[in-house]
């Protein structure tokens, strides 16, 4: 989903803006809600898309779609939270294309 898996990890990961587990959990709570809204209204999930620019309450978060394993689709910059890849939110929570958790940082 991101521009290159060593790059998002390096930006997030090598933030000193660590985030709380109860924002983590916020996070892939409203991610989720995302997700079953994007089903709901046909979202073609398969690629991968961003399915929330901002996570609500949580203007650092971004929501986003992956395949496990990654895919080539996932590093296409059409398939990535644009506010993610310009640094506009340090965090974001990744589901699989059947809305199961891969990782939230």
């Amino acid at each position: 989903m991101f521009l290159a898996t060593s790059v998002a990890l390096g930006a997030c990961g090598g933030s000193s803006d660590e985030t709380s587990d109860s924002e983590s959990d916020q996070a892939v709570a409203a991610a989720t809600k995302a997700f079953d809204a994007a089903e709901a209204k046909g979202t073609d999930l398969s690629k991968g898309p961003c399915i929330a620019e901002q996570l609500p309450d949580l203007p650092d978060w971004v929501a986003d779609v992956a395949h496990d394993p990654r895919t080539d689709a996932d590093d296409d910059p059409a398939n990535q939270c644009q506010r993610f890849r310009e640094g506009e939110a340090s965090h974001f929570v990744e589901l699989t294309t059947d809305g199961e958790l891969i990782r939230a940082q």
